[in-house]
């Protein structure tokens, strides 16, 4: 069976905007692809990758702390 390609030039700010218009979950999995596809599974322990799938849980669920928070954590500890 022929495989059907298809070649669209699409300037990248197009790309940048197309993006921006995509809802949280779209861009999740937008974010999924592009990780998958920058850093191959081959290089990652099955300990890194539950590791990962628990901090992105967390951070889906609202479980962090920002910079920010971070640093005024520490200047009070400090003080």
């Amino acid at each position: 069976m022929a495989e059907n390609t298809v070649k669209v030039d699409i300037s990248f700010q197009s790309l940048l905007e197309a993006i921006s218009s995509l809802g949280i979950a779209e861009r999740y999995k937008l974010w999924e692809f592009l990780e998958a596809e920058l850093f191959p599974d081959e290089d990652d322990s099955p300990e890194d990758m539950a590791e990962i799938q628990v901090a992105r849980a967390n951070y889906k669920a609202g479980d962090y702390t920002t910079f920010d928070q971070y640093m005024a954590e520490r200047a009070n500890k400090s003080t």
